[in-house]
């Protein structure tokens, strides 16, 4: 089954079909190809301290929403956020950091690549 969802997710993805998400990635998968691109553990990823930016952890949120299309209040839930407005903020901040940073935006598109392709 793994196989039939790498290979077929970019291509059937549709916003209208909502059992094409089916295919999408599962969120502990997103979770560990995040955390080993970027040499943290899951702990780490689920982990905020207030003034410090945690780019793994933002990256996770932004796939999650990008990749998934999962609602605001379930990635509160998975990284204990306690707003949905964080998890919003969270996934707008990724999106003006690919558009200025050539090399985040690579960086988060390989790690979609990963998920997103036939190993």
């Amino acid at each position: 089954m793994s196989l039939v969802k790498n290979g077929f997710f970019n291509r059937k993805r549709h916003i209208e079909v909502p059992e094409s998400r089916l295919l999408a990635p599962e969120s502990d998968n997103i979770m560990d190809v995040v955390c080993a691109e970027y040499g943290v553990s899951v702990t780490d990823l689920k982990t905020s301290v207030r003034g410090q930016v945690n780019e793994p952890r933002n990256v996770a949120i932004y796939l999650m929403r990008h990749l998934r299309s999962d609602t605001l209040s379930a990635i509160c839930k998975e990284f204990g956020l306690k707003k949905d407005s964080s998890a919003g903020s969270i996934v707008d901040r990724v999106k003006k950091q690919m558009l200025k940073d050539k090399q985040f935006r690579n960086n988060v598109q390989q790690i979609e690549k990963k998920l997103t392709t036939k190993s």
